[in-house]
């Protein structure tokens, strides 16, 4: 390997606040009835958790794209930034940092319209090949302190990641 290779590979990375329906709604496809049940209004969770979200819509509201059907969710994300980093404590850190100070609003948020909260780190691998065409990708640090998982704890938040890597082609 050569060190323009270990130069192209990098990590970005991106961490989301999101909130959604408190029930167990099983794998999709999902039910008419499932559907009335996951809706709920995001100018709501904005008024109580007291925080301007990044992303939101009504289940019903148009498509993001212009032939496409009406959304079929509701949603609200609160995200930070991509950096480009390896380390992803240091992407969730930042994001608690920014969400900390609205505790009880997402508390209030979470109890008053039935819902849970949880943040996503979207990872991104981005690979690189060497002059025989071999991949190499570098993987992030998926590693958290004790001090930051007490931290999502107290806010009752679950953390989950999505993986992506993405290689030239050969």
């Amino acid at each position: 390997m050569t060190a323009e290779t270990v130069r192209t590979a990098s990590c970005t990375q991106r961490a989301y606040l999101y909130l959604n329906r408190s029930h167990n709604f099983g794998e999709p496809p999902y039910s008419d009835s499932d559907l009335v049940e996951m809706a709920f209004d995001p100018d709501e969770v904005t008024s109580l958790v007291g925080l301007t979200p990044t992303t939101a819509w009504r289940c019903g509201d148009p498509s993001a794209r212009a032939d496409g059907p009406p959304r079929r969710f509701s949603c609200w994300d609160y995200e930070l930034p991509e950096v480009s980093t390896f380390d992803t404590e240091e992407v969730v850190a930042a994001l608690l940092d920014a969400i900390e100070p609205h505790a009880a609003g997402l508390t209030r948020a979470c109890g008053t319209l039935g819902m849970r909260a949880a943040v996503m780190v979207v990872i991104w691998m981005h690979g690189a090949r060497n002059e025989c065409g071999d991949a190499f990708v570098s993987t992030p640090t998926l590693s958290y302190s004790e001090q930051t998982m007490r931290r999502l704890a107290q806010l009752h938040l679950a953390l989950h990641h999505d993986l992506n890597v993405e290689l030239p082609d050969a």
